[in-house]
């Protein structure tokens, strides 16, 4: 018996491992999108599923859009330094020819690179951007950046007969993924495990490598140059995206990167500084991280600094101290970053570097003077992630009572981009589409007020940020229902892009207004 399974098993293991190291593996030293035009010396001929600048066709009196592939290491340095220089620019060259610019960059996360079904689904929301009337009204060029890297050590699973690949394949005349990079179905069942496996590997990878000076400078560098070739009546618009790894990534490199012009800032009740000082002097108009798959251990320490950057804001009266500069956006329904990354980290309290214990009082939780001291251990904040921590959720997206109006012809995602939709603005409220399933567009409300105040508790005691406090800090970490986010990859749904929308919205409004009273 012992003999028989030998010799079923050794075939298996050697037929598994050669196929995994000659085609199961994605690549690791060299650039999936290699060229500015797709074509290579064996195919001289352009292909969008090898470029990394793509460009769509243009319909009738309308902008095309357009995206740039930016790629890095395993130790977070270039691929291939054109494809940055290429991006910003790009950004330079449609400021210069007269364009309005509204750039979105982002980052994908774990099991996606830049040949993954992300760049499909991202593609597809910015077509969605372009072709709203918000933008159109305004004048706007929609320009993205993918920010790629090895997010999967696995050849990727690439959906072709989904609506992003259709949808994208429709608007740019052809492809826009290399299918020659995804694993095909009979290496499927072989790589699946492997790929879960690899969960510390890539974690390790975007927290302590990938997140390091070239993507920060990337991100500053096409954020500077749109602030500085737009024009002063008509800025140009600049927004962040990460998911799950991707936020993790952003965490531990563009918010440190931040400070240092955060804090020059402060007006230090200096008359004449309080004339100058800006709310957001960031070339960046608002960052989101989706389904943040980091340890929050990172969102509490950059939570505290911009609690004490809207303080000093707010005291001096500066307008837009109340808009928020980064939003944490986590679905309830999100179990990768629930349990998975509870389970991964199991073993966190055994971590000398967690050891220590913060005071309850030390502006975590609202504890009267006579009570006894309560201890939070490190490591609570380093196995959950931002949108699972009750001591850090501060914004939730609840369900608001629908309210009947004249159908105006425009989806939920080009009305909740309108600023004119003061009625949304005073309530807080925003609507999302229907569903394949049939279900009818559902009205949301911004709130600080947890639906279930048991949640959000410590051993009996309320976290100090709850309620009007909230807003005393410029990062806004939020949860939403599973009607907006399926799950933790369901990031491009459409009513996950009609709530990205009225978030958007929501920051411009706070930036044009004072500071609330709550001192």
């Amino acid at each position: 018996m012992t003999k028989t399974l030998m010799r079923i098993a050794i075939p298996v293991v050697v037929l598994a491992s050669v196929v995994i190291s000659a085609g199961g593996c994605a690549s690791r030293g060299r650039a999936l999108r290699p060229t500015v035009n797709g074509s290579t010396g064996a195919d001289p001929k352009p292909n969008k599923a090898n470029a990394y600048y793509i460009e769509s066709k243009a319909k009738a009196s309308e902008k095309p859009f357009s995206c740039s592939f930016v790629e890095f290491d395993e130790r977070g340095d270039y691929l291939n330094f054109a494809q940055h220089r290429h991006a910003y620019e790009t950004i330079r060259r449609l400021g210069t020819n007269g364009e309005r610019l509204l750039v979105i960059m982002y980052v994908h996360g774990w099991k996606n690179n830049s040949q993954s079904s992300d760049v499909l689904r991202f593609n597809n929301f910015l077509s969605q951007v372009s072709e709203a009337p918000f933008v159109r009204e305004n004048n706007f060029r929609v320009h993205g950046v993918f920010l790629g890297w090895r997010g999967n050590s696995y050849k990727h699973s690439l959906d072709v007969k989904g609506e992003a690949f259709r949808h994208t394949t429709e608007v740019f005349e052809e492809p826009i993924v290399n299918r020659k990079y995804s694993r095909g179905w009979l290496l499927s069942p072989i790589v699946w495990p492997l790929e879960q496996l690899s969960y510390w590997r890539r974690k390790g990878a975007a927290e302590e490598k990938v997140s390091g000076i070239p993507i920060v400078r990337t991100i500053f560098a096409c954020g500077h140059t749109a602030r500085r070739y737009g024009q002063t009546n008509a800025p140009n618009r600049v927004f962040l995206l990460g998911h799950s790894f991707g936020a993790l990534m952003l965490e531990q490199s563009f918010a440190p990167a931040t400070l240092t012009a955060l804090t020059a800032e402060w007006p230090w009740d200096d008359p004449e500084a309080i004339k100058s000082a800006k709310a957001n002097p960031l070339p960046i108009d608002l960052t989101m991280l989706v389904n943040s798959a980091a340890p929050s251990i990172y969102a509490k320490q950059f939570y505290g600094y911009m609690t004490a950057h809207r303080d000093a804001l707010a005291g001096d009266g500066v307008t837009g101290a109340d808009a928020p500069l980064v939003i944490s956006l986590t679905s309830t329904a999100d179990k990768a970053t629930r349990y998975l990354h509870s389970w991964g980290n199991l073993l966190a309290p055994l971590y000398p570097s967690l050891w220590r214990s913060y005071d309850g009082r030390d502006f975590i939780l609202d504890m009267p003077s006579n009570a006894p001291s309560v201890k939070v251990p490190q490591y609570y904040y380093y196995r959950r992630t931002p949108g699972h921590n009750p001591l850090l959720v501060n914004h939730w997206i609840t369900n608001a009572p629908s309210q009947a109006e004249a159908n105006d012809g425009r989806t939920s995602f080009q009305q909740n981009l309108d600023p004119r939709r003061e009625r949304d603005l005073k309530t807080r409220t925003f609507t999302t589409s229907e569903t394949k399933n049939g279900t009818n567009r559902l009205s949301w409300q911004i709130s600080t007020t947890p639906p279930d105040p048991s949640w959000s508790e410590y051993k009996g005691y309320k976290p100090i940020f709850l309620g009007a406090k909230a807003v005393r800090s410029g990062y806004w970490i939020m949860r939403c229902p599973k009607q907006i986010i399926r799950n933790h990859n369901d990031v491009w749904n459409q009513q996950a892009m009609d709530t990205y929308a009225a978030l958007f919205r929501e920051t411009e409004f706070l930036r044009t207004q004072p500071p609330g009273r709550l001192r």
